[in-house]
């Protein structure tokens, strides 16, 4: 087991990574910039792993935030890296099943957030450690089931964010006004101009009406391989 401390080089945030759990990878710093949180809402991180999108957001807003992790290991890191970071009395890890959110945290929520397993299954290699395929593949929850409990989680006109692959929006799309989480905003993310996007960055309110936004994709890198100028003000380079 190895860890390592990593400088986030944002208000002077460190990050423990450990090389047996799941590494935190762009997605999960997009999806933090993405949601909207407000100065004392309750936000809740669904999946949190070592709780990279509870620490890069409560740096930044004055608000109550539980990171829900069923692995032990990547739950315990997550409080280690709340303590890192002095955010402890604004980030508490609740180590359990997402589908039980509503009854670990004991309230409604303002904001849930996920970025969840990507993949079914049945649908790649899963020849590595089991804490990794947890992270990776829908063994331990289906997406039907994180939306399920989001929806729970949250009353009329709360709202959820999440990140997925743009080669399931159909189907998120279709569990999401299922469970009354009506897409506000719908942004794709591609690697480069004129690059097929692999990813879909949702908000979706609680029983909102319908219609949505579709601004432009979120472009990741210069035909040279630098980052965009708006990747640049996402990871606050200067």
């Amino acid at each position: 087991m190895t860890e390592r401390i990593e400088d986030l080089q944002y208000k002077g945030l460190r990050f423990i990574q450990n090389s047996e759990y799941f590494a935190f990878g762009t997605d999960a710093v997009l999806l933090a910039r993405f949601a909207t949180c407000k100065k004392n809402e309750t936000i809740v991180d669904f999946g949190t792993g070592t709780g990279i999108i509870p620490v890069l957001l409560a740096a930044d807003t004055d608000a109550k935030f539980y990171g829900i992790e069923l692995q032990e290991g990547p739950a315990s890191l997550a409080q280690r890296n709340a303590e890192l970071n002095g955010l402890s009395d604004k980030i508490t890890i609740l180590n359990g099943d997402i589908r039980n959110a509503y009854q670990m945290v004991g309230k409604y929520a303002d904001v849930v957030i996920c970025n969840p397993p990507y993949d079914k299954p049945l649908s790649g290699a899963q020849k590595e450690k089991e804490s990794l395929k947890i992270a990776r593949y829908e063994i331990a929850i289906t997406i039907k089931e994180i939306i399920a409990s989001a929806a729970a989680m949250l009353q009329t006109a709360g709202r959820f964010y999440m990140i997925h692959r743009t080669s399931r929006l159909a189907e998120l799309i279709y569990l999401l006004k299922e469970h009354r989480l009506e897409p506000k905003t719908i942004r794709l993310v591609q690697s480069q101009v004129g690059k097929t996007p692999n990813y879909v960055l949702i908000a979706c309110k609680k029983d909102a009406k319908e219609g949505v936004d579709i601004p432009a994709p979120l472009i990741i890198y210069e035909k040279d391989g630098s980052y965009t100028k708006e990747m640049k003000e996402i990871y606050h380079l200067g």
